[in-house]
């Protein structure tokens, strides 16, 4: 596995990491509450199948959230059987296959319902969905933003629920501000959202499967918890909201390695458009990670690395393949050592959260950018025990 998957650039996913995740995202919430573990984004780029997998035995879990008909698809390839929900737009005509791979579809207007509709009755199946409510945030679903706009958004959710090709058993919407301090403005939504929610189970519409809380209103909106909840944030380690989450673990960490150690005189210039020049005698190291990998552009000239457990600096453009570090007080760098995007380092650590900061970059936006290109290599109780690479 070192000669092959850890060679050149490499993520390194802690699957007890999540383990202990679930957990904590657990001990906030009723013990009755089932959990719909988001891992959309290939898993926010750590890799769905395999963190779906470790997680869908797990007490409480209902089962998974995807953005797309892929998504769902390479879960179901891979073995995964429980509940998927598709949280965003799939195109009618797909029918069929949803009907197939027992994928639970996001419905989010009666046009679409209709034309979802049509498609399953041509093929003769049967399709599962969740309604969704645009509470406020103005993405999909059925706009339901002010109390004069109830009582249409009631009857549209009443026409798809008169669609007899779909099996409609649940309904959620999603919160725009759930970790912010200011909490009116989810409130405002819950009551938007349960407004249709209850007016439909007092018409006598079975829908068991309600959920609004995402991981922040986990966190921070206790009073919106109903049946389900969507962890999503918490899961990957990150803090949701201001309320600190104690107990959290980062599953992640990216490594790469030193290609070549170049020594410059001052007056030298360094990468694309000459961005960078030595000012005094210095040593640089070229490492083989570029923006292809998912490295964001703002590192050119701003961005940093661990070696040896010391920080050295980005200078110049980042490329598409590599970039380079000043290594000049790094006396004992050599080529080929391995050395640490974010994660830990000889005993010092370097904070994804911290990094993006720096640069001002988000850092699921990071994390999900990691390119195919780069494997993921995963462990338990410390030890690599499998990884999953392009080639």
């Amino acid at each position: 596995m070192r000669s092959r998957a850890m060679s050149r650039t490499w993520m390194e996913i802690d699957l007890d990491a999540f383990v202990n995740n679930y957990h904590v995202a657990r001990s906030m919430i009723k013990e009755s509450t089932g959990v719909i573990a988001v891992v959309k984004a290939d898993a926010y780029g750590c890799g769905a199948p395999v963190v779906a997998s470790i997680l869908e035995n797990e007490p409480g879990l209902y089962g998974f959230a995807v953005a797309s008909f892929d998504e769902g698809e390479e879960l179901r390839l891979r073995g995964i059987k429980k509940p998927i929900i598709i949280l965003g737009y799939t195109a009618p005509h797909l029918a069929p296959d949803l009907a197939k791979l027992d994928l639970t579809t996001a419905i989010v207007s009666g046009e679409y319902a209709r034309a979802l509709d049509r498609y399953a009755r041509q093929s003769g199946c049967v399709v599962k969905g969740h309604i969704k409510i645009d509470s406020g945030m103005s993405r999909l679903g059925i706009m339901n933003h002010y109390p004069e706009q109830f009582e249409d958004a009631l009857a549209e959710a009443e026409e798809m629920l008169a669609c007899q090709r779909l099996d409609i058993n649940g309904i959620f919407t999603h919160f725009a501000t759930a970790d912010w301090m200011d909490k009116e403005f989810t409130k405002q939504q819950f009551r938007n959202f349960k407004s249709v929610l209850d007016a439909l189970r007092e018409k006598g519409y079975k829908l068991p499967i309600a959920h609004c809380s995402n991981s922040a209103a986990v966190v921070s909106h206790p009073e919106c918890e109903l049946e389900h909840v969507r962890a999503g944030t918490l899961l990957y380690g990150g803090q949701p909201s201001s309320d600190f989450v104690p107990g959290l673990m980062m599953p992640y960490q990216m490594k790469s390695s030193i290609g070549q150690i170049k020594n410059l005189k001052p007056g030298d210039k360094v990468g694309y458009g000459l961005t960078y020049e030595a000012k005094e005698p210095m040593r640089i190291a070229v490492i083989p990670i570029g923006y292809a990998d998912g490295l964001p552009y703002k590192y050119s000239n701003s961005g940093k690395v661990m070696i040896n457990g010391k920080i050295a600096k980005v200078v110049g453009t980042i490329c598409m393949d590599q970039m380079m570090v000043d290594i000049t007080d790094i006396h004992d760098a050599r080529p080929g050592q391995t050395i640490t995007i974010y994660g830990e380092d000889n005993d010092e650590f370097l904070d994804i959260y911290e990094v993006g900061n720096e640069i001002d970059t988000y850092i699921f936006q990071f994390i999900c950018n990691t390119s195919y290109r780069v494997p993921r290599v995963y462990f338990r109780n410390g030890m690599a025990v499998s990884y999953e690479s392009l080639v």
